[in-house]
């Protein structure tokens, strides 16, 4: 895989421009349904097709699932790609602190929409 994407180098930039692709579509999404969200009364009401707060909220929980899924999966393929396989864990492309910081990100906002989804009078900020 690496020959067909060339040197380190341009493995690396194929990398960066993927995983900032990524991150942008995950903060995107659930930027763009929690400026949709602030918009439901905070009685509860329904939007979105009739979709409530909890629902959606639920949705989110879901496509960041997803999306730390598919992204920890294409880092550790661009990762093999670099063949960074037996270099240092720690260091390179999709290190141990690449992936702790996917899972930090990640669980913080499947966190925020459970809090939304479950917790009694905990809504979208106004």
């Amino acid at each position: 895989m690496a020959s067909r994407l060339g040197g380190y180098p341009a493995v690396f930039k194929f990398y960066e421009d993927g995983k900032s692709r990524r991150y942008n579509l995950l903060f995107a999404v659930n930027g763009g349904v929690l400026a949709i969200a602030k918009l439901v009364p905070s009685t509860g009401g329904a939007f979105l097709s009739e979709l409530t707060l909890r629902q959606v909220a639920a949705g989110m929980v879901a496509f960041t699932i997803l999306m730390t899924i598919d992204i920890w999966v294409f880092g550790t393929r661009m990762r093999e790609a670099g063949g960074e396989q037996r270099v240092d864990a720690c260091k390179g492309i999709f290190s141990w602190w690449g992936r702790g910081v996917l899972v930090l990100i990640c669980t913080l906002i499947a966190v925020a929409w459970l809090a939304v989804a479950l917790l009694p009078g905990v809504s979208a900020p106004d």
